[in-house]
């Protein structure tokens, strides 16, 4: 399983509801400290939810000072698969689904899985 997860998370584009980068500058900042611009080559973490058992959504980037490495330390446990993962930012091209081709967007390389609480943990 963590395998499969690692292989899902990797290549993974940092934006969601949840956190938004900035495309003209392949930046994104960290959830806990604003201020804290983050870019290709910046070693995070991140925690994700599995949105309705079919998409995993990030709730937040992390600066390595800021890391994290339980589910619990960042969002209520729910019935629903949720995890923290250690990652490399690295820039690759993605086509937002409105939006012209963005050819630094920011994903995920070098996933680690650090936490995973499954859905039956929330009930």
């Amino acid at each position: 399983m963590e395998a499969d997860l690692i292989r899902e998370f990797t290549g993974l584009v940092v934006e969601s509801l949840y956190v938004t980068q900035d495309f003209g500058t392949a930046t994104v900042a960290c959830r806990h400290c604003a201020d804290t611009t983050l870019v290709s080559g910046d070693r995070v973490t991140v925690a994700l939810s599995c949105y309705e058992d079919f998409s995993w959504e990030i709730e937040g980037v992390y600066c390595e000072p800021h890391g994290i490495d339980s589910v619990e330390a960042v969002m209520d446990v729910r019935a629903e698969r949720q995890a923290v993962v250690s990652a490399v930012l690295e820039a690759s091209g993605y086509y937002p689904p409105r939006g012209d081709f963005q050819p630094d967007a920011l994903t995920l390389g070098e996933v680690s899985l650090l936490d995973f609480s499954p859905t039956e943990a929330g009930y």
